[in-house]
């Protein structure tokens, strides 16, 4: 099978760069962010990123790790860390392991066990949160949040030299906001998504999306741990963000075929901020 087309689309100050074909493989990078949610089969472009946030153990979604690992180590490429559902943490640390004595030299990583609602730093002012997602093995959803400080609103209007000098009287004269960026669900049935306020508030949400007709109905696509078309439309008006991103579209259903169903089918309230990512 051939290595499917990568695809860039680029909404909300973020360049969503990468693959997410259902099934095949799923790697997508945000270099805005300096992170990538998932490994695929590891384009190239991947090696560089020095931080990846998994959402689960399929090898569709973490099958290139042993590769990464391995050309990094003989780029001379810092250590990578890695941050993945707790889960699998054991599972994968005995497959490098074993790929590690194969190969004849040590690979180099660190491994971050995810926890449920737990907030992990992942950058300057960035914080991650792992959501837990509903597929048919541990996954979880990792929602990107930015910490930035804004001077307090009876501040404004003042002096540079004002503000400084109340500062040194410790005045404290900014508060923080926190700002729901970016979510990246992985594999999942859309009940996370009627259940996180987190991720519904985010500004981009990327939301996998693997039937788009009747070849494979709602319960079925549920069944596998996936989400139906038909799910996204009923709901996509809960969506609080200003993109919404579908991936992860089974080889089933060509790109121009899904992007007629959002043209037709979904609410005109939300229609022009939701995307088809992934080439044919």
């Amino acid at each position: 099978m051939p290595r499917p087309p990568q695809d860039e689309l680029e909404v909300c100050g973020l360049h969503l760069t990468g693959v997410s074909e259902g099934g095949v493989e799923t790697n997508i990078r945000v270099p805005e962010l300096k992170l990538m949610f998932d490994f695929g089969m590891i384009p190239k472009e991947a090696l560089t990123f020095n931080r990846v946030m998994v959402s689960h153990g399929h090898g569709d979604h973490l099958g290139g790790i042993q590769y990464y690992i391995s050309q990094r180590g003989m780029m001379n490429l810092p250590k990578p860390t890695i941050h993945l559902p707790e889960e699998i943490v054991g599972p994968v640390e005995r497959l490098l392991a074993a790929w590690s004595e194969i190969e004849g030299f040590e690979y180099h990583y660190e491994l971050r066990g995810a926890t449920p609602g737990e907030r992990y730093s992942v950058g300057r002012n960035l914080t991650a949160t792992a959501i837990r997602t509903q597929h048919r093995v541990p996954s979880v959803a990792w929602a990107i949040e930015r910490t930035t400080r804004r001077l307090d609103d009876q501040y404004r209007g003042l002096s540079g030299e004002t503000i400084a000098k109340l500062r040194e009287q410790g005045e404290k004269v900014t508060h923080e906001v926190v700002t729901p960026l970016l979510c990246v669900t992985g594999d999942t049935t859309i009940d996370t998504f009627l259940t996180s306020d987190l991720m519904r508030r985010c500004k981009v949400l990327v939301h996998e999306c693997t039937s788009w007709d009747q070849q494979r109905d709602v319960a079925s696509t549920r069944g596998y741990g996936h989400t139906h078309v038909d799910e996204m439309i009923e709901h996509a008006e809960k969506f609080e963000g200003d993109a919404l991103v579908l991936v992860h579209r089974s080889l089933r259903h060509k790109r121009s075929f899904a992007e007629q169903v959002v043209r037709e089918r979904f609410p005109a309230e939300v229609r022009d901020k939701v995307f088809v990512f992934g080439h044919d």
